[in-house]
C-alpha cells in the first residue's frame, strides 16, 4: 500500500513538473517571438555562422552575447519541439549574457558570449538534476557543477539542459520524466545515449557546443548517431564535481565529463578553455594541476596512427568499416603514417569490464528505480540484474546458446571483494600489455570504428548492449577518445549487409537494425594515450582537415 502511494506521489510530481516546464517554455517563446517568427533573418544569419567565426564576431563586438543567446534559444526551441531534446531552459542565461556585455574586460575570454548546452545530469544552481528519475524532482542544485563554473569563468553562457536515458545506462535516450529524444537526421531512429539530448540538439543546429558525460561511450555513441564531434578526456583531467552518476563509487570502468560540438575546432576550443590556466584546478583541487599544453596540439610533424576496422569481438557493418577506410586513406594522403594495429584480447577485456559494471549485482540500479515508472530501455536489464545469482546463472546458460556476448553481461565474476580485486588486477595487466604494444609500434593515436552500426530504431539498444564494447573498451582502459563524422550510409553499404555475420543473436539484430539506414551519419573513433588530450585533439583536427581535402579533390 505504501509503495503504491509513493508511486502515485512521484507520478503527480512528474505531471506537475511538466506543467511548470510547459509554462516556462511558453513564456520564453512569447519573449523571443514578440508576435513575430522565432527564427528571424537576423537569427538565422547568426545560426549559419561557423563556430569559429561566431566566436570571432562576438569578441570583436559585431554581435552581442544577448543577440546570440536569443538566436540559439529560438533554434533550440524549434529543434526540441521536433525531437524533444531540451529538458529545461536555464532561466539565468539572459542575466549572464547581459553581465558579459556590461564588463568591457570579458571580451578577452576565450568563449565570450558563446551559448553552451548542458547535459541534464550536471548540476546547474537552482535546477533539478534527475537522471530521468521522478524521485529527484524538486531538489534544486545548491551550486554549479565544476565544468559549468569554469565555462562561465571563460565567458560561456550555459542556456539549456538536455535529455538523458533513465539512470543513464542506455544508448537509447528516453525516460518517464522528460520523454524520448529522437534523432535529428531521422526521427524514426534513436539519437543515442546517454548524452543523447546533447548530440541531438547539436546535430539539429540548436547548439554549437555542449557538455556531456561518458561512462561507456555516452558522448561518442550519440555523436556518431547524430553526425557531430565528441571527445572524452582521461578521467580526472576535467572535474566530475557536480556530475550526478548512477554508478557512483564504481571502479574499473571510468566515467568522465566530455564535450560535443558542431566541428572539431569548437570542441578543441571548448576543451582548451576548460583546461586553460588554473581555473579547473582551483575549482577542484583534487585534480592534477595539468593545464592545456598548446605545444602538443600545435606540433606539425606527421602523425603515426594505428588503425583497425574490427576488434575481433563485435563486427561492424559495411558502412562503418568503409568509414574507417576513408579516414585511413585521407590521413595517408595528407602525409601521415598509418599502421595496422588491433588491441589484443578485446574479448577478455569485455568480460573484465562487464564484471566491473556488474560488481554491485545490480543493487544500485534496483534502489534507484524503486517506486519509479520504468522506461522500456532499463526494465529488462533491471529485472535480470536484480535476480538472484542462481537465476542469472540459469538464464546465462540459455542465452549463451544464441548470444555468448549477451551471456557475458549476466556473469557474476565479482560477487565478492576478493573477486573484484582479482578483476581489477587483471585490468592493470591488460592496460600494461596494451601500452607495451602501443609503444612498440610508436603510435601517437589509434583510428577505429565509432560503433558497429549507424543509429538504430529505439527498440534495439536494450537488445544489443554488447555493441558498446567498441567504445566502452576505452573507458575500461581510461584512454581519451573522440568521434569525428566521416560519411553516411549508402545503398552500396546496404547491399553488402548480406555478408554481415549472424553467428550471434546480437549480430542478427544489428543486421536487422541497419536495414533502411541510407543517409544516416557514420563517424570514426580516435583514441589517445592517457593525459594526452592535446595529441588526440591534434589528430582529430588532422582527420577533419584531411577529409575536407579529400572531398575537394573528388
Amino acid at each position: 500500500m505504501q509503495c503504491s502511494k509513493t508511486k502515485e506521489k512521484l507520478q503527480e510530481a512528474v505531471e506537475q513538473r511538466r506543467k511548470e516546464v510547459r509554462a516556462a517554455l511558453d513564456k520564453l517563446e512569447a519573449s523571443l517571438s514578440a508576435g513575430a517568427e522565432l527564427l528571424t533573418e537576423e537569427r538565422l544569419a547568426i545560426l549559419a555562422l561557423p563556430p569559429d567565426i561566431l566566436l570571432h564576431r562576438l569578441r570583436e563586438g559585431h554581435l552581442t552575447p544577448t543577440a546570440v543567446l536569443r538566436a540559439f534559444q529560438a533554434k533550440a526551441m524549434v529543434v526540441t519541439y521536433r525531437i524533444n531534446c531540451v529538458t529545461e531552459f536555464i532561466p539565468q542565461a539572459e542575466d549572464w549574457a547581459s553581465a558579459l556585455e556590461e564588463d568591457p574586460h570579458s571580451r578577452s575570454l576565450p568563449l565570450y558570449g558563446l551559448p553552451v548546452s548542458i547535459k541534464e545530469n550536471f548540476e546547474v544552481e537552482g535546477m533539478d538534476t534527475t537522471l530521468g528519475l521522478a524521485k529527484y524532482l524538486y531538489q534544486p542544485a545548491p551550486r554549479h557543477a565544476a565544468i559549468v563554473q569554469v565555462l562561465r569563468l571563460q565567458g560561456a553562457v550555459p542556456f539549456c539542459k538536455t535529455n538523458v536515458p533513465q539512470t543513464l545506462i542506455s544508448y537509447r535516450c528516453s525516460n518517464p520524466v522528460w520523454g524520448e529524444t529522437l534523432n535529428p537526421v531521422d526521427t524514426q531512429r534513436t539519437c543515442g545515449g546517454s548524452s543523447g539530448g546533447e548530440a541531438a540538439l547539436v546535430g539539429g543546429g540548436g547548439s554549437v557546443l555542449g557538455v556531456g558525460s561518458d561512462v561507456a561511450g555516452s558522448v561518442r555513441i550519440p555523436a556518431h548517431f547524430c553526425g557531430v564531434v565528441a571527445v572524452k578526456p582521461t578521467s580526472g583531467r576535467v572535474s566530475s564535481r557536480g556530475l550526478a552518476k548512477c554508478v557512483r563509487g564504481a571502479v574499473g570502468v571510468e566515467s568522465a565529463p566530455g564535450l560535443l560540438g558542431r566541428d572539431v575546432d569548437i570542441v578543441v576550443a571548448g576543451l582548451q578553455a576548460v583546461l586553460e590556466g588554473e581555473h579547473m584546478h582551483s575549482v577542484d583541487p583534487t585534480l592534477p594541476p595539468l593545464s592545456w599544453r598548446g605545444h602538443l596540439f600545435a606540433e606539425n610533424r606527421p602523425l603515426r596512427v594505428g588503425w583497425y576496422d574490427h576488434d575481433e569481438v563485435f563486427p561492424v557493418t559495411p558502412g562503418c568499416r568503409r568509414a574507417v577506410t576513408e579516414a585511413r586513406d585521407a590521413l595517408v594522403a595528407a602525409g601521415h603514417t598509418l599502421v595496422p594495429f588491433t588491441p589484443a584480447g578485446v574479448r577478455r577485456a569485455w568480460r573484465l569490464l562487464t564484471a566491473c559494471f556488474t560488481a554491485d549485482q545490480g543493487q544500485t540500479s534496483a534502489r534507484l528505480l524503486e517506486n519509479e515508472q520504468l522506461d522500456q530501455a532499463v526494465e529488462t536489464n533491471r529485472q535480470l540484474m536484480s535476480a538472484p545469482r542462481f537465476v542469472r546463472a540459469v538464464v546465462r546458460q540459455v542465452v549463451s546458446r544464441k548470444s555468448p556476448l549477451m551471456a557475458d553481461l549476466l556473469r557474476s565474476d565479482t560477487s565478492s571483494s576478493y573477486q573484484l580485486w582479482r578483476v581489477l588486477g587483471e585490468r592493470k595487466d591488460y592496460i600494461d600489455d596494451l601500452l607495451e604494444a602501443w609503444k612498440a609500434n610508436q603510435l601517437d593515436v589509434l583510428l577505429c570504428p565509432a560503433f558497429p552500426m549507424p543509429a538504430p530504431k529505439p527498440s534495439y539498444p536494450t537488445r544489443i548492449m554488447a555493441a558498446a564494447v567498441t567504445t566502452a573498451l576505452y573507458n575500461y582502459l581510461d584512454f581519451p577518445a573522440g568521434v569525428v563524422p566521416v560519411t553516411h550510409e549508402t545503398e552500396d553499404d546496404q547491399a553488402k549487409l548480406a555478408e554481415y555475420p549472424t553467428d550471434d543473436l546480437m549480430f542478427e539484430l544489428v543486421k536487422e537494425a541497419t536495414a533502411e539506414a541510407v543517409g544516416l551519419p557514420i563517424g570514426v573513433q580516435m583514441v589517445g594515450l592517457p593525459w594526452q588530450e592535446e595529441v588526440l585533439c591534434r589528430a582529430m583536427k588532422a582527420l577533419q582537415d584531411a577529409l575536407a581535402s579529400a572531398k575537394e579533390a573528388k
